[in-house]
């Protein structure tokens, strides 16, 4: 899954891996290719002038601000959104490059999270959060039952308007940030009443349907950072698919997989992948992943793996983590393509790569996910990038208060070339944009650096 902005996320090692749901810290269930000519044409000059990528040229810094545990931010084209605590939250814009505040306000309600993508001028935030506990008193679910729309160059309030946004996934702004789709809560209930496609920037409703009993909405595609259905399921596992632009039904069936039991006892996940939904599902009793194709929707292939903790898209293939090995297995037919040693965590870069903790004694490895072959080895921490076309990395400071170390890894050959340091990174670490690595440091400071 690509990565979408969010603000700061946490990084648990137990925890499942991102998925299209509300960040992890939050415990949420709520993340342009060339022509083909071009592409070989730039990939014969770059392999015959060098074999290697021109070495980089270093760091330079670019501004910082205060910036305290707690505080969140998120890259909306060329501002930093920074989401301030205590007693009253307030919500400020900075220039990305220079640093200058555009502008800064309070929030009249408290939210949780930002939510934007590099790509948009739009911030969202999610408010009014309610909270439903099962029937057996052992797990809550919790959803927002208001969204507002902020204009992230002038810090203006677009809209504000009932519903929860419904996936969180680069689909919670498809087609470069032009729509979003809301979630309408029955009253009192986890239930998804209703489903709602609104313009980011007006708010004007394009479409709506009703889903009655629905217990999970997401949007669904080939492309995952281009959906283009939407995807309903209730607890009977009664499946049905909208067209995403127009909300048009698109057919649906029932799957054996069905969402029943605790909330807290499983997760469900729905894939689209040509013209096949992959429904993937782990409980405390193992994991089923299945293929279906067709309308109404059939059976056409189904892994049970009692031995596996949980099951989630790996881009090019789909992955499962056993006992002792995490197996990548194909979407059209559910057979292993390879598999890697055990590691804790899996997480994607770019579109055909994926990030593997503790295999053979690196601590990071990068693979190639359609054929499981190791691209590089790196000892230090890989840098989140929302456009998956770099990596960089940070190697912590050995003493409290210390440099952080940033290097440039050339996927093509392995090698990683050191940049230099800056300021030692927290915990929470850096977030890479195109030229530019955002920062919280130790010492309470947002710091923007330039790349070379």
């Amino acid at each position: 899954m690509a990565v979408i902005e969010l603000g700061y996320v946490g990084s648990g090692g137990d925890e499942l891996p991102e998925q299209p749901l509300r960040p992890a810290q939050w415990g949420r269930r709520h993340l342009r290719r060339l022509t083909a000519a071009l592409l070989a044409a730039l990939c014969l000059v770059t392999t015959t002038a060098s074999d290697h990528l021109p070495a980089p040229r270093g760091l330079r810094a670019q501004w910082d601000t205060l910036f305290f545990q707690g505080d969140m931010f998120a890259v909306a084209r060329d501002t930093v959104v920074v989401l301030s605590g205590g007693a009253t939250q307030r919500l400020t814009g900075y220039d990305l490059a220079r640093g200058t505040q555009r502008w800064s306000r309070e929030l009249a309600h408290p939210v949780p999270y930002l939510i934007a993508t590099p790509g948009s001028t739009v911030v969202l935030l999610p408010s009014e959060e309610h909270s439903v506990t099962a029937p057996d008193g052992g797990f809550t679910q919790s959803f927002f039952t208001q969204t507002e729309a902020v204009d992230a160059i002038t810090g203006a309030r677009l809209w504000r308007a009932p519903g929860d946004v419904a996936a969180a996934s680069l689909a919670y702004l498809p087609a470069g940030g032009d729509q979003v789709l809301l979630a309408d809560h029955a009253d009192g209930s986890a239930e998804v009443s209703r489903v709602r496609l609104v313009g980011t920037r007006d708010g004007r409703e394009l479409w709506r349907r009703d889903t009655p009993g629905a217990q999970q909405v997401t949007t669904i595609g080939s492309d995952p950072q281009r959906p283009d259905r939407v995807a309903t399921v209730t607890n009977a596992g009664q499946v049905r698919l909208l067209r995403l632009s127009d909300g048009a039904e698109l057919g649906g069936g029932t799957i054996a997989e069905r969402p029943s039991g605790s909330p807290g006892d499983r997760y469900v996940n729905l894939e689209w992948h040509g013209q096949q939904l992959t429904v993937l599902q782990a409980t405390n009793t193992g994991v089923t992943v299945t293929g279906y194709g067709g309308q109404p929707l059939a059976q056409r292939w189904h892994v049970d793996q009692p031995d596996a903790g949980y099951a989630y898209g790996c881009g090019p293939v789909w992955c499962m983590s056993t006992g002792d090995a995490l197996v990548a297995r194909d979407w059209d037919t559910g057979l292993e393509r390879w598999r890697a040693p055990f590691s804790n965590a899996t997480r994607p870069i770019g579109d055909d790569m994926l990030e593997l903790e503790n295999i053979d004694g690196a601590r990071y490895t990068i693979l190639d996910a359609a054929t499981g072959r190791r691209i590089a080895r790196l000892d230090d921490q890989p840098v989140a990038d929302a456009s998956g076309t770099q990596m960089l990395t940070t190697r912590p400071a050995v003493t409290v208060g210390g440099r952080t170390t940033v290097g440039r890894v050339d996927l093509r050959t392995g090698e990683t070339f050191i940049l230099g340091t800056m300021d030692g990174v927290s915990d929470y670490g850096c977030v890479a944009v195109p030229d530019l690595l955002v920062c919280h440091t130790t010492h309470d400071r947002l710091t923007v650096t330039a790349v070379g």
